[in-house]
Parts: C-alpha cells; sequence; structure tokens
C-alpha cells in the first residue's frame, strides 16, 4: 500500500486520520500535521534526554529528535522492527519524529462517531488522548500531538540537541 501517494480528501463533516498501532491498540492523528512517513532508523542516542526520546535522526538535513511511543504509552520494547516507521509531525511548532509499530490506515471519521474524552485527559498518563473515534467495531485513540511531550521536557530536549550539535540552532 503506497499511503503516501494517496489524495486527502476530507469534508468538514469528517477528521481525516493516519491510523497507525502501537501494542494492541490503534491510534489515529490529523493527517495534515504528518510531513511523511518514513522506515525506521536506529536514532542516535542523546545523553540525559527523557527515557521516551529515542535520540535524534538526521531528516533532509535537520536533526530531529525521535519519541517511541510505546516507551512513552509505558508498553515494553519491541525486538522486531519489521514493520514499524516513523512518522515525521509538527508538534508545539518544531519537528519530531514519532517512532510506532505500524502504519496501517488514512481513514475519514465522521464527526458523529468521534467522541471527546475530557475525563481521561486530565489524567497524567492519558493527557495525549484528545478523542475516540468508532469504525465499526473498531475503537481508535484519537491523539493531542501537542501533548504527548510536555513544553518543559521539549525545551529539555532542544537544549540537549544544541549542546550535543553545535550546528543545530534554536528559534
Amino acid at each position: 500500500m503506497d499511503i503516501l501517494n494517496l489524495q486527502f480528501t476530507s469534508s468538514e463533516a469528517e477528521e481525516q486520520l493516519i491510523i497507525f498501532s502501537v501494542g494492541n491498540e490503534e491510534y489515529g492523528l490529523d493527517v495534515l500535521r504528518v510531513q511523511e512517513i518514513i522506515r525506521h532508523v536506529t536514532p542516535t542516542k542523546i545523553p540525559h534526554a527523557p527515557d521516551f526520546v529515542e535520540g535524534v535522526i538526521n531528516f533532509r538535513g535537520d536533526v530531529i529528535p525521535t519519541i517511541c511511543l510505546r516507551k512513552r504509552f509505558g508498553l515494553p520494547p519491541r525486538t522486531d522492527h519489521e514493520f514499524t516507521v516513523i512518522i515525521v509531525i509538527e508538534m508545539n511548532g518544531k519537528i519530531v519524529g514519532l517512532t510506532v509499530d505500524q502504519v496501517s490506515d488514512i481513514l475519514n471519521i465522521p464527526a458523529e462517531q468521534i467522541q471527546v474524552t475530557p475525563e481521561l485527559s486530565a489524567r497524567p498518563e492519558t493527557q495525549y488522548l484528545k478523542a475516540m473515534g468508532k469504525l465499526g467495531n473498531r475503537l481508535i485513540l484519537i491523539l493531542d500531538l501537542d501533548k504527548i511531550m510536555s513544553i518543559n521536557s521539549q525545551e529539555q530536549l532542544e537544549q540537549i540537541i544544541a549542546e550535543t550539535n553545535p550546528s543545530v540552532t534554536q528559534d
């Protein structure tokens, strides 16, 4: 399936999502936030980075951090990387890679099939969930990308990257 060449079309009454899996769950994120989906590459480790930050990779000449969603969600590491990909996204105004187990679909979910989850998103361990989409018998957890990493963690990471790689400049 050539996911990168699909035309993104959607009506206002639908939300168009990239669907991916981490562990046994399906997650979705807004396709408009996705820059690119690339094959998994082993990132360069960064000392003193938050544990869910795998490291940094070279993405089109820029050094970007990669976040392992397995670690961020408290799941054990995966040893088989056959289908693992990095979804390059814009998050909090920065380009970041999200390492996921597998990308499966691009779906349009009707607005009436999306339920906001305020009672879950108040808890620290689920603060990154924005809503749940119901599509047939599938339940898709929709992520709030700007909450995957706290502002403090992001600032700490940017400082570490700048110290590790002097050619990287901060905004």
